[in-house]
């Protein structure tokens, strides 16, 4: 008859396996949703951003011609005026280069959220992806066959493939498979805990800085359509004071070219 503490160190082994399967699949699944959170953000506030950089450029644009303007004034010199957009070609061609590829990159992310899964189908994808890395994952089943390793490739293909049925079919072929060997002492069982506890601690960590990182620190903001309209009227907020700097800046060099 197996000693009480050595069935309660099994039940522990277990739950830890459980957890660690569970935040590894968080990772996983946080990871994958990358191209939406992005799709999601540029549908959000893409716009928005989009005009409110466009302005600030136009503005520091404008500021600098100011300059090239007042220098030319007060030496005295012949307003060079197709020298001076030249120059300011010149000056601000990656400013536009940035701002064309924020355009773009805006436009492919609002193509991911085209994409999204049904939630039922999601969850379905995740349970399954949870169920197998239990049973494969190689952080949780050290010394693994390499078939076993061949079978774990398979899982995180048809999970960033979106297969549903393959992932079914790979849980009822490792249905049977055991997650991990029993250890052959209690001192090795405790070890074993020991080492689970320290990965779900590193992969839970792992996971919290993860979430605060951009894109993933904007979930929170999507989420809460209050929070989102806020973020918009902050936006358009900065949208009509960059609009005012410009419409002054152009005022000014207006003055300065006419005087």
């Amino acid at each position: 008859m197996a000693h009480p503490e050595w069935n309660d160190l099994l039940q522990k082994r277990d739950a830890f396996q459980s957890q660690v399967a569970a935040v590894l699949t968080e990772l996983h699944t946080l990871d994958d949703s990358r191209s939406v959170v992005l799709g999601r953000y540029a549908a959000a506030f893409g716009d928005l951003l989009k005009t409110l950089h466009s302005l600030e450029i136009e503005a520091a644009r404008l500021k600098r011609e100011i300059e090239l303007v007042q220098v030319a004034i007060n030496s005295g010199r012949e307003i060079d005026y197709r020298n001076i957009q030249q120059t300011l070609d010149t000056e601000f061609a990656e400013w536009q280069a940035k701002l064309d590829a924020e355009a773009h990159e805006l436009a492919k992310h609002r193509g991911a959220i085209d994409n999204l899964l049904d939630p039922e189908t999601a969850r379905e994808l995740r349970k399954l992806y949870r169920t197998l890395a239990r049973r494969l994952h190689p952080d949780i089943n050290p010394g693994q066959t390499a078939a076993a390793a061949e079978l774990w490739h398979r899982v995180n293909a048809a999970y960033n493939l979106r297969e549903l049925d393959e992932l079914k079919a790979l849980e009822i072929l490792t249905r049977g498979a055991q997650p991990a060997s029993t250890p052959d002492s209690m001192e090795t069982l405790r070890r074993m805990l020991d080492k689970l506890r320290e990965q779900l601690d590193r992969l839970l960590a792992a996971l919290a800085s993860r979430r605060k990182a951009w894109p993933f620190d904007q979930i929170e903001t999507l989420d809460d359509d209050t929070a989102t309209a806020a973020r918009q009227a902050e936006l358009g907020e900065r949208i009509r004071a960059a609009m005012t700097l410009r419409d002054e800046r152009k005022l000014w060099l207006n003055q300065l070219l006419h005087h």
